[in-house]
């Protein structure tokens, strides 16, 4: 009996040490948890105070001002990241997020469109007046045209320009440049037309960031040219300030002929004069026709060459007039100088044998 309250009294005492090893653990815990809250708000607050004073630091060094005083909110956001346990702040967060979202709100796209065409006439001169009517309609503008065309001499001995061919270079508003190519087809005969839509906006955004940065970069050299005095120093800032400026009109001028493509849509169109439309199907010949043609074709063909030959021969017959005189007087002057050079040999072989009598 003495023996089974020992055991007991032994389990009661390794209980109650159990216990109080875990009370006493708990407590640590509790202790260390709140000692790093506190070492996280100490941490948070100094952060805050050195930003203030290098951000001071800095501004006194290159000669700027002294930057204000940080907000409430952001002293607010510091605070609660040290109660929290972040270093990070929250509403800097907030702010930035929706800085994103209103840019992305104001996102718009920058687009340049463009659009071949190739087409034929047979009423070319109403065809060429027909665009750029269209152009003069839609408030655009012809950036460059080419018109040409070959010679034809006709069987009453008259001229005519025919297969005349245009090349046109039309600048569109982009807002209307869907409905400027659905009126194409009043042109002619369409035999092809192409449509291209290139979005530049990376580009575009690159660009005026970077045009950004350059002004930024202006200004501080402006700053710093006005408080240096070493003689070094004022060269290699000018020199700086000239690479700037240098590429900030590039940039400049990058995009004002990119808002220039965005805003006006470049459209090509190739028109050709023709006799008959091309047929959309293949039309099957006999060798009758194929030979008819033919016959006809080189008929004309004759009729046109010997037609520039009579032309050609009477545009050049005054040089030919000229020509013959010339070789006429030539023939007749040769001819009497050898008849005079033969006379005078016959009257010295007559006169030879008389001498010799003597």
């Amino acid at each position: 009996m003495l023996f089974r309250s020992g055991n007991s009294n032994m389990k009661q005492h390794r209980i109650l040490a159990l216990l109080l090893s875990i009370l006493l653990l708990a407590a640590l815990l509790t202790g260390c948890g709140a000692s790093s809250k506190n070492m996280a708000a100490d941490t948070a607050s100094s952060a805050a105070q050195n930003w203030k004073t290098e951000s001071a630091a800095a501004a006194e060094e290159w000669g700027y001002d002294t930057p204000a005083e940080a907000p409430a909110e952001t002293e607010t956001a510091w605070d609660d990241a040290a109660d929290t346990g972040f270093t990070t702040s929250a509403a800097g967060n907030a702010e930035l997020d929706t800085g994103d979202n209103q840019s992305l709100s104001d996102y718009a796209a920058k687009i340049i469109y463009s659009a071949n065409i190739s087409a034929e006439t047979t009423q070319f001169d109403e065809a060429v007046a027909r665009i750029e009517a269209m152009v003069a309609s839609y408030q655009g503008f012809v950036e460059s045209s080419n018109v040409y065309g070959n010679t034809r001499y006709n069987d009453d001995g008259t001229t005519t320009v025919v297969d005349r061919h245009a090349s046109y270079a039309l600048r569109i508003p982009a807002d209307r440049f869907e409905q400027f190519m659905s009126e194409t087809s009043s042109i002619g005969n369409v035999l092809s037309s192409n449509r291209y839509a290139e979005n530049v906006t990376s580009t575009y955004t690159d660009y005026e960031a970077r045009l950004s940065s350059l002004r930024t970069q202006e200004e501080r050299l402006l700053a710093m040219l006005e408080k240096t005095e070493d003689v070094e120093s004022l060269v290699a800032l000018e020199e700086r300030l000239a690479d700037v400026r240098y590429e900030t009109e590039s940039i400049e001028r990058n995009l004002r002929n990119m808002d220039m493509q965005i805003r006006y849509s470049t459209v090509s169109i190739d028109l050709d004069e023709v006799e008959i439309y091309t047929p959309t199907v293949t039309v099957q010949r006999t060798f009758g026709e194929k030979f008819a043609d033919a016959f006809s074709d080189g008929w004309r063909s004759f009729g046109r060459s010997f037609q520039r030959f009579i032309l050609n021969l009477t545009e050049a017959l005054p040089s030919l007039i000229l020509l013959a005189v010339i070789v006429i007087v030539a023939v007749v002057i040769v001819r009497r100088c050898v008849k005079k050079s033969r006379a005078k040999k016959a009257a010295k072989q007559a006169e030879a044998p008389q001498d010799e009598q003597k």
